[in-house]
């Protein structure tokens, strides 16, 4: 992901005790779109579902700040 630092920010959080865990995170990216090449070199992620944020959506914003600030417990895990 170093490729990606350039253009974004991002901050995943390993959920869980014992295995399985779950993965959850945000990426913010300069401009409206992941920039392609990042996806090109970055072969891991395609394994993730990504969605874009609405900011307009006060659900999204809330998720975003929660994830960002280190709320315990997030999304109630």
């Amino acid at each position: 992901m170093d490729l990606a630092r350039k253009y974004a920010f991002g901050k995943m959080l390993i959920i869980g005790s014992k295995p399985p865990f779950k993965l959850k995170g945000v990426w913010l990216f300069c401009g409206k779109e992941i920039p392609p090449f990042v996806m090109e070199e970055c072969y891991d992620m395609e394994l993730f579902e990504w969605t874009k944020v609405d900011l307009s959506d006060e659900a999204h914003k809330e998720r975003v700040n929660q994830m960002i600030e280190d709320q315990e417990p997030f999304e109630g895990e």
